[in-house]
Formats: structure tokens, sequence, C-alpha cells
């Protein structure tokens, strides 16, 4: 019998007095136009698939705390726990709607084709040729979505190579060589602890944090995923240092002319709720600027009047 799939879709709004000037000055800044009418849906969207797990851990609160910290004055919210079902996105998730859009895997593993789908990356590539910033922190996201992108031998393709700029994805690379949870029991070691350092070209400069899996996963370590991304506009944020293995390129971004979009092949929301919160307070910066109105082109600011 297949199990019904549970909606969630709410948005949280909370008062920013820097922000309601920043909107307000840029609504008296184009004449003729309704000042009551809203520049977005939510500044932030968040989505989990975890249907291969349901009940396992969700993260969506801990973001959300992170980004209304960060500066966001409201977030939705949307997950599907269904297994083999996909994100009940909102209709119309463009960058006008919803400045930036995070998608969590968290514990979804274990069963491949049951993780992020086709459709719902047609969604996320959609949203991204909209002018949208995306964050996805999909640990195991390859092995559910892409399963045969695993090394050199097997160079990214489709969403990973388009829109989060990754040209060569290595999975599961802190723990038994081959990964040996594809139709069997795991053997060897995998770590609970890690530590992720920012390389000196980007905005984690600086920065060294401490990842502890227990204190997010109810069940598992960390099953990390990282990638080499592609020569142009992409590059790599934070590397990995774990109890078993290390790997450069576990936190990369990407950046075109349209759209901006960091992968996480770890959970970053494993750190401790300070570097945590400081984390997601670079990305947004980076997404949107100290305000969600100050990296707006004007194309993108007329199509919030409509």
């Amino acid at each position: 019998m297949k199990r019904a799939i549970v909606l969630l879709c709410i948005t949280l709004l909370v008062s920013s007095p820097v922000m309601a000037v920043a909107r307000q000055s840029l609504r008296e800044a184009v004449p003729d136009l309704p000042n009551d009418q809203p520049l977005v849906v939510a500044d932030v969207l968040i989505a989990i698939d975890i249907d291969a797990n349901p009940g396992f851990a969700d993260l969506t609160s801990r973001y959300a705390d992170a980004f209304t910290a960060a500066g966001a004055t409201s977030i939705a919210t949307c997950a599907v726990e269904a297994t083999g079902g996909t994100i009940n996105f909102p209709p119309d998730v463009t960058f006008e709607n919803y400045p930036v859009v995070v998608v969590l895997t968290s514990e979804n593993w274990w069963e491949g084709t049951s993780n992020i789908d086709p459709a719902d990356e047609i969604v996320l590539m959609n949203y991204l040729d909209s002018g949208g910033n995306l964050l996805l922190v999909g640990q195991d996201y390859m092995y559910g979505a892409h399963a045969d992108m695993d090394g050199a031998g097997n160079p990214c393709y489709g969403f990973p190579l388009n829109y989060l700029g990754l040209d060569l994805c290595f999975q599961d690379f802190d723990g038994p060589t081959p990964p040996m949870r594809k139709g069997g029991p795991l053997t060897g070691e995998r770590s609970n602890v890690a530590t992720i350092i920012g390389v000196s070209t980007w905005i984690f400069v600086g920065m060294t944090i401490v990842l502890t899996a227990v204190t997010v996963f109810l069940a598992n370590p960390f099953y990390t995923d990282r990638a080499v991304p592609v020569s142009r506009g992409a590059g790599i944020g934070f590397n990995y240092e774990g109890e078993f293995a290390s790997g450069n390129g576990v936190l990369t971004y990407y950046e075109t002319e349209t759209f901006q979009s960091v992968w996480s092949g770890v959970e970053i929301s494993a750190a401790a709720d300070e570097d945590f919160d400081e984390i997601i307070a670079r990305l947004y910066e980076w997404f949107v600027g100290e305000t969600p109105v100050e990296r707006l082109h004007w194309g993108a600011i007329k199509g919030m009047y409509r």
C-alpha cells in the first residue's frame, strides 16, 4: 500500500526594521507602483527530501533559525516523506518569489532513486534560470539521484554539471573503498567527527569548523561526498578532514551571469550553533547582499511589481 505524501508548506514571518526601510526605499524609487505590493512570497524557501528514511532527522528548523539570524524576514518550508515521492514545491518557484531556495537531503540514503528525483531537478533548473540562488546540502545526493557519478571515470552531467558546476563527483569517500553499502552491509569505519577548512579564495577563508554527526543525525555517521568543480565560474568553499579520510571540495560554489548555487556533500549543520550561524550568514550575504535587495538587477526588481 502506498504511503500518503505528507505536505508541509509553512511561511514564517519575522520583523526587521532594517529590511522594512530597505524595501520601502525600493518601492519609492519605482514610480507609479502600489507601495503595498509584497516584494517576495518568502525570503527563503527550505525544502527537505527524506523520503527514503521518513522519521529520521529533519533539519529544516535548524536552517530556518540560521537564516532568520542572518536577516531573512520570512521563511517558507516544504517537504516530502513518501518513498519515491517528489518535493512538494510551491506552484511558482521563481527568484522573484523566493530569492533563496535551500534543498536538504538530511539522512536520506540507503535507497537509490529515492532521493531528489528528475522532477525536483526540473523545478530547480527553472528556478535558477529565473535568476535564483540555491543551496543544496545533499549528503548522499549523488547516490540517490545520480548513482553513476562516482569518480574520475564517471564525470558529472545534467543538473550537477550545468547548475551546480560539478565536473567530477566522488561518493562516500570517507569510508570503505569501494563503498560497500550498495547491496550489502557496511564494512569498515566512517567518521562521526570531521573538520571542514575554508579555502583562501572564497568567503569561508579563515574558518575551521568541527562537525559532529550525532548532533544532527539520529543513527548514522557522515556519508560524505566531494566534487571537483568546473574550471569557469566555480570553486571550492570547504575542504574536509575526517577521522578516516580527507578530501578537497566537500562544499563548492558556482556563479553564472544568471544564477548562483552552492552544493555541500557534508551536512554543515553538524557544526556548533555559532559556527553554523556564521556559515549561513556568509552564504546569505553572498547570495543576496547585506539585505535581500542589494544584489538585485533592475529586471528582477521590476519583475517584483506585477
